[in-house]
């Protein structure tokens, strides 16, 4: 009996952490939904138009910071954050879904210790 919890306990963790590996590409970060702490496509998507526009990026991510603030939550990464540009890759002056998931994917490949490098 003895054996069989440290055996059940690496087989959790071995087919845990395939699972959540395999879910963190571009292609399916915005069909499966944000990590941990991460935002969704449509909190900054304020008009629902299915693009991201500079203003609406900016008034987002403010509301986000005052609710994490008001939480007593730290801002260590708040001088690292992607600008608009950084996440509009094709510079046409919209975030689409598919920039957005591809940037969600690549900061979750990153890990939260990598930020900013």
């Amino acid at each position: 009996m003895k054996k069989t919890l440290p055996i059940a306990a690496v087989l959790i963790l071995l087919f845990g952490s395939g699972i959540a590996a395999a879910q963190c590409t571009p292609e399916t970060a915005g069909r499966m939904g944000p990590g941990p702490g991460m935002p969704d496509f449509s909190e900054f998507d304020l008009d629902a138009d299915g693009s991201i526009v500079s203003a609406e990026f900016y008034e987002a991510r403010a509301k986000r910071m005052a609710e994490r603030a008001r939480a007593g939550g730290k801002m260590k990464h708040a001088a690292s954050m992607p600008t608009f540009e950084d996440i509009d890759t094709d510079a046409d002056g919209k975030i689409s879904a598919d920039e957005f998931a591809a940037h969600q994917a690549g900061e979750m490949g990153k890990g939260r210790g990598n930020r900013g490098t």
